[in-house]
């Protein structure tokens, strides 16, 4: 009986496994591999890494870390809203309302979204990284 319950829990696993592979979610990681990592990428593009700097109510620079527990949203859902937080800034409200919560007594006055650019050659970093702001938000 004890073998066929270990026999079970292993098909149920190897199910798990293989259906993770062929779905490419990366909501099954570690169970399936993550999508940035699915596909080959072009040795001589740049990689972008976008991140999100805001100035509190004392003048003080800060980063807002770009994860669920911190701004309540990950790097990676906010760098698929982007388009839509380009077109109407006040979406990044939501985030500045999540990062204040978790991060008292700081209040931000303003938010930049900022891309830090990698020039690649040969698969190598080709030239000194560089930032670009993306947009720039007045917290009203």
């Amino acid at each position: 009986m004890r073998g066929l319950w270990r026999a079970g829990v292993m098909v149920a696993l190897v199910t798990i496994l293989i259906t993770a592979q062929f779905l490419r979610a990366d909501h099954w990681f570690p169970l399936g591999s993550l999508g940035q990592y699915a596909y080959p990428r072009d040795r001589d593009q740049h990689v972008v890494n976008t991140y999100v700097t805001g100035i509190t109510t004392t003048g003080r620079e800060v980063r807002v870390g770009l994860t669920p527990g911190s701004a309540g949203i990950s790097r990676v859902e906010f760098e698929n809203y982007l388009p839509e937080i380009h077109d109407d800034a006040s979406l990044l409200g939501d985030i500045v309302d999540a990062w204040e919560m978790s991060h008292p007594p700081n209040v931000l006055v303003s938010v930049t979204v900022r891309q830090q650019i990698s020039p690649l050659s040969g698969g190598a970093l080709g030239a000194e990284p560089y930032d670009v702001v993306v947009l720039h938000w007045e917290v009203p």
